[in-house]
């Protein structure tokens, strides 16, 4: 049986990383969401190499519309004939807000939560019917060390809207890690990636270029998904380093 890897936010920067990682292997049906289908971004994403007996389906996808995932869940089963999914990656995210706390508008804290927070649940919630038809289901989310309680004082950070709405993401990881005995629910560090939000936080910090390249970071976190276990890994927050990271 094939397998089938969904990766949302998929036409640029990390996810289109996990994109051309996972479809280059072998007998790999990659779902790809991007915000617009018929887009240019979306489009060039047929031009990735495909490994032997693996195939690329591209599906609109919106992390801040409800209604939007379970439209791309239907369009999965109905128009491309998935019955399963074994990864599901849940990439998308924003930070587009910048400052101290007493600066953070509420309306950039509602938009950060709605796309970082509420996009995983809304995906967990339209994608668990099909996880639940795998034989080792995993629910990977892409977080930050900026949304780490433990770190805060130790590294640098003006965004604390993306910060907050990515701690409440990675207890939705542990809240479905608890209460699902057959998933594997992980959260990730992917560093400071060469990447358009990559690059915007390195230059915020004095650097010429992000230190972490798109290729080192999915390299580093797929090595863990595939090694993932229920006992001993899931429900917990890793760097793409494979170190733990304090919640």
């Amino acid at each position: 049986m094939s397998q089938v890897v969904l990766v949302t936010g998929a036409n640029r920067g990390i996810g289109k990383g996990f994109v051309t990682y996972y479809l280059a292997r072998l007998n790999t049906t990659v779902i790809a969401t991007v915000r617009d289908a018929s887009s240019e971004k979306a489009k060039e994403l047929y031009t990735l190499k495909k490994g032997n007996g693996s195939r690329l389906i591209v599906v609109s996808l919106s992390a801040d519309s409800a209604a939007s995932a379970v439209e791309a869940a239907s369009e999965i089963q109905t128009k491309h004939h998935i019955d399963h999914i074994d990864i599901v990656v849940a990439n998308a995210g924003i930070c587009n807000s910048w400052g101290l706390v007493l600066e953070v508008d509420e309306s950039d804290l509602v938009t950060h939560f709605e796309v970082n927070t509420m996009g995983p649940l809304r995906l967990f919630k339209a994608t668990a019917p099909l996880l639940q038809k795998a034989r080792t289901p995993k629910f990977v989310y892409i977080s930050t060390l900026l949304a780490s309680i433990g770190e805060i004082g130790r590294i640098p950070s003006l965004t604390g809207a993306y910060g907050m709405s990515k701690a409440a993401g990675n207890y939705l990881v542990r809240k479905i890690h608890a209460e699902n005995e057959h998933l594997i629910a992980l959260s990730f560090d992917p560093g400071l990636v060469q990447t358009d939000m990559g690059g915007r936080a390195a230059e915020s910090l004095g650097l010429d270029v992000a230190p972490v390249t798109v290729e080192e970071t999915v390299r580093g976190i797929t090595k863990q998904i595939d090694a993932a276990d229920k006992s001993t890994t899931s429900g917990q927050f890793f760097n793409y380093n494979g170190d733990k990271v304090a919640w």
